[in-house]
């Protein structure tokens, strides 16, 4: 499902390798849903792969935000709410309420990431772009 593409491509080439590992955790929750069966319990693998989801996106995060400190980005404020609400995203998670309907919550996540990754890296992050590789950043 989450396949990277050459359009996706900042040129930047640590970015664009955590950018393909965020694409992996997706693909993660993919297979999960896919595998997903109503008589089975997926609930550890539902807890895994948030942790896994939040784990990378707070590191990744971490990388562009201290490029954006280091060379005075203009944008960095706007950038970083949207790095804050989607980790706000993830925390707001009620592990209890998982059981409930799992396949739901693994549905819902997938269409998040879907719809939060894609859009985050071709539109707002291309935003930096010309920025950090005119500063030298490769």
């Amino acid at each position: 499902m989450f396949e990277w593409r050459e359009d996706f491509e900042l040129g930047i080439q640590s970015i664009d390798d955590q950018h393909k590992k965020l694409l992996a955790v997706g693909n993660e929750i993919s297979h999960l849903l896919a595998d997903h069966d109503e008589n089975t319990d997926d609930y550890d693998e539902i807890i895994k792969v948030i942790g896994e989801l939040k784990e990378y996106t707070v590191y990744h995060f971490n990388t562009e935000e201290e490029l954006f400190k280091r060379y005075n980005y203009p944008d960095y404020e706007a950038h970083k709410k949207e790095h804050d609400d989607f980790i706000a995203y993830i925390d707001s998670f009620d592990f209890s309420t998982i059981d409930d309907d799992q396949k739901k919550v693994i549905r819902d996540l997938l269409k998040k990431i879907i719809n939060w990754v894609f859009n985050h890296i071709i539109t707002t992050d291309f935003l930096y772009k010309e920025f950090l590789i005119k500063h030298g950043i490769k």
